[in-house]
């Protein structure tokens, strides 16, 4: 079944694949699967035995808005959960809207709870540590679906087991990068300019000394999520292909490599496999020499394409057939 031209990877993705889907997965599966509910509690130092009750897209007439997920449990604790999709977090601004849900609660414990892409580590750079007083944590998807997996392992229901298979394949497609099968390499060109705080080192040699490579989260066409492979042009040929082991987000680039840019917004730093080239001299063709492309990885590496830009045309060949472009 297809929906908008994609299959959806479980029953939770006929509702899409954004913050809204997810967190309707989420609360879903919190009261079907006891052990899940048990781990999201146990993990915010919470009774993992609480009764508690749910509730998606809750409108309040005061401040005008729509909560992603609350969770309550009697004069316990009310959790108010925002959620994105990709690597941001839920602003001040949009936090500080709901906060009289939460100071108007009778209950003990109030927090906001952040989920997103990105790591703890770096979320928490980025949120406040609190909002009116009431604290806020975050969450990544990646920890949620760890959750759903060691649930999944703990439970004997067979229900119960089902829905968190179906949560644990949902949320396949919320994580901070690409799934490692994927067949696409991400292609981007390299400068024989020197680094701007090195007097000898070059953009290549960011890739081929030091094994790593950078790029901005999202905006002028970069990706939102790191993909599992990328590939790197230069010298006027297509040069190798890696698969990405580590990916860190920094805000600084400076903080890793002094004589790298110094920067102030969120940006992917790549720590790379060992490099797969070509079977055969790969040249570029007829391209746009800062162009970046999504080229199948086969292509850029089994000598079928007798150049970079037939490999580009190949790829969206076998996309169109597929229904893909």
């Amino acid at each position: 079944m297809l929906i908008r031209g994609k299959t959806p990877a479980s029953c939770f993705g006929l509702a899409g694949c954004d913050e809204n889907a997810g967190t309707y997965a989420l609360g879903w599966c919190l009261k079907q699967s006891p052990a899940l509910c048990a781990e999201l509690l146990c993990s915010m130092g919470l009774d993992p035995c609480a009764e508690i009750e749910l509730s998606s897209q809750t409108f309040c007439s005061v401040d005008r808005g729509f909560t992603d997920l609350e969770v309550r449990s009697g004069t316990a604790f009310h959790l108010i959960f925002e959620a994105k999709r990709f690597w941001q977090v839920a602003s001040r601004e949009q936090l500080e809207r709901y906060a009289g849900r939460l100071t108007g609660s009778n209950v003990q414990q109030r927090r906001f709870v952040s989920i997103s892409a990105a790591r703890k580590d770096w979320a928490i750079r980025h949120l406040p540590p609190d909002v009116d007083g009431i604290p806020v944590e975050h969450l990544s998807w990646t920890d949620i679906r760890a959750m759903a997996r060691r649930a999944h392992a703990a439970s004997k229901s067979q229900v119960e087991r089902l829905w968190l298979h179906q949560l644990n394949l949902h949320l396949s497609e919320y994580g901070m990068t690409s799934n490692a099968f994927d067949s696409l390499a991400y292609v981007v060109s390299l400068s024989r300019e020197l680094l701007p705080n090195s007097p000898d080192a070059t953009w290549i040699d960011v890739v081929v000394n030091q094994g790593r490579y950078f790029h901005p989260v999202g905006g002028n066409g970069w990706p939102l999520i790191p993909p599992a492979y990328i590939g790197f042009r230069y010298l006027s040929e297509f040069k190798s292909v890696h698969f990405i082991e580590r990916v860190d987000t920094v805000d600084n680039l400076q903080e890793i490599d002094p004589t790298w840019p110094a920067t102030t917004t969120a940006h992917f730093v790549y720590t790379l496999g060992p490099a797969m080239r070509p079977a055969t001299p790969l040249p570029l063709g007829n391209i746009y020499y800062t162009a970046r492309h999504w080229v199948a990885l086969d292509l850029l590496i089994s000598g079928k394409a007798a150049s970079y830009e037939e490999a580009i045309a190949l790829t969206k060949e076998r996309q169109a057939l597929r229904g893909d472009a």
